[in-house]
C-alpha cells in the first residue's frame, strides 16, 4: 500500500535524515562544515535520499493513475 501526504513537507519528513544516511554509509558528515567531503561523498548522501523521494513519488503517481485514491 503506497503511504499518502498531504504536502510535499510531509513527503519530505518522511525521508531519512543526511546524517544517519552519512552514519550508514561511513561518511563522517559533521553537523558544522564539512568542506572535505568531495563531491562523490556528498553526491552518495544525496543521491540516496532523493532517490528514496522520487520512489515515493512514483509510487504515488501510480496509485492516483490507478484511481485508489477515490476508492478510499
Amino acid at each position: 500500500m503506497t503511504e499518502k501526504y498531504s504536502s510535499m513537507k510531509e513527503l519530505d519528513q518522511s525521508l531519512p535524515d543526511k546524517h544517519e544516511v552519512a552514519d550508514q554509509l561511513g561518511i563522517p558528515l559533521d553537523r558544522g562544515r564539512n568542506e572535505e567531503l568531495t563531491t562523490s561523498e556528498v553526491g552518495k548522501i544525496g543521491g540516496k535520499i532523493g532517490g528514496e523521494k522520487v520512489r515515493k513519488l512514483i509510487a504515488m503517481a501510480e496509485a492516483n493513475m490507478a484511481g485508489s485514491d477515490s476508492a478510499e
